[in-house]
């Protein structure tokens, strides 16, 4: 049980920094009110070994695995998993678990409820993934970055998705005297993406006026891109472009309404239930993004969306469409105070 003054979580979120940051977040905010103690649950596999590299908060590995593995190696490797999911519970003496899904949330928060420990979860899709459908028929609490997932999950409460501080924040003046042109940020998810890359070539060589920046492991050679492997201040770069090219992980679209930044989406069609073809339309439905089909890229389309976003009337009514999607409160400080209150009663 927690005391006045000290708190002890654990928070299983793992290979993307779709399920990471989310969970980050809401510990920053847990460790502004409490001393807290956290632990964060991953599997070594993703974007983990960047994220976690040099993270604030303790960091452990389980062999879990997604079920695109062989039956045998799936039952075996997860059941291993539980094991130790619930060997480090144990050990760890959590007053409650905080995940954000996918299969290593799916075996720690059964392992957590199994002990009688609380359960909080948080949704940032559209569509329930499998491993949260389960969770939330025993979780104290659904988070859900959407009003219509709310209403389908036990406990389910609409907040948004907690991202880190910073993508709200005003454009840094040196930074636009340094880049004074357009600026596009474009980046392909945790793991980059070779459309995105395609994308960010072909419009570099039209608009040789912008500033691209290009995260992701493969080198864009042309004299107006700026490439990064990998980029920890997201929102700093976000907030300082106006217009974001990307993949659609239910992250990324919480950080482009959460900066209100234009977007020409192109979502990953091999994502588990057509997770990012749902967030992208949604995103899109609500006049923030364009939304391209990977297998069937027009490059002059594209070219010709970039055009409408120079439109100062068209760019400033999007800013507008995205701005009116930001959650009424701040999700991070939401959940956090709600597992506060609910872990105190306890």
């Amino acid at each position: 049980m927690p005391t006045q003054t000290e708190i002890r979580g654990i928070f299983a979120a793992g290979v993307t920094g779709g399920h990471i940051y989310p969970a980050q977040a809401v510990a920053d905010e847990l460790a502004k009110r409490k001393k807290l103690t956290a632990l964060f649950i991953g599997t070594g596999r993703g974007a983990e070994s960047k994220i976690f590299k040099n993270f604030k908060y303790e960091y452990k590995m389980l062999p879990a695995i997604g079920s695109d593995a062989s039956r045998i190696k799936y039952l075996y490797k997860n059941f291993a998993a539980f094991l130790k999911a619930s060997s480090l519970i144990k050990a760890f003496n959590p007053d409650f678990i905080f995940t954000t899904g996918g299969y290593v949330g799916g075996i720690v928060g059964y392992a957590a409820h199994r002990k009688g420990i609380p359960v909080f979860l948080h949704e940032s899709n559209i569509d329930a993934g499998i491993s949260v459908k389960k969770l939330a028929s025993y979780a104290s609490l659904s988070f859900c970055a959407f009003e219509k997932t709310a209403k389908s999950l036990n406990n389910g409460v609409f907040v948004g998705t907690p991202v880190r501080d910073g993508f709200d924040l005003n454009r840094d003046e040196e930074f636009s005297k340094k880049f004074p042109g357009k600026k596009i940020l474009a980046f392909g998810g945790s793991e980059g993406s070779e459309k995105i890359d395609g994308i960010v070539s072909e419009l570099s060589k039209s608009f040789k006026e912008f500033t691209f920046f290009h995260i992701g492991p493969t080198k864009i050679d042309y004299p107006s891109v700026i490439n990064y492997e990998y980029f920890e201040d997201i929102p700093y770069l976000m907030r300082n472009c106006d217009i974001v090219i990307s993949r659609a992980g239910a992250s990324t679209i919480a950080e482009i309404i959460q900066s209100s930044k234009p977007a020409i989406i192109v979502p990953w069609k091999g994502a588990l239930n057509s997770h990012q073809e749902s967030n992208a339309n949604y995103l899109s439905e609500i006049g923030g993004a364009f939304v391209v089909d990977e297998d069937d890229i027009n490059f002059d389309q594209i070219k010709q969306m970039i055009l409408k976003f120079l439109d100062p009337a068209f760019y400033s009514a999007t800013v507008e469409h995205l701005k009116q999607m930001r959650p009424k409160d701040k999700p991070s400080i939401f959940i956090a105070e709600k597992i506060l209150t609910l872990t105190e009663k306890r």
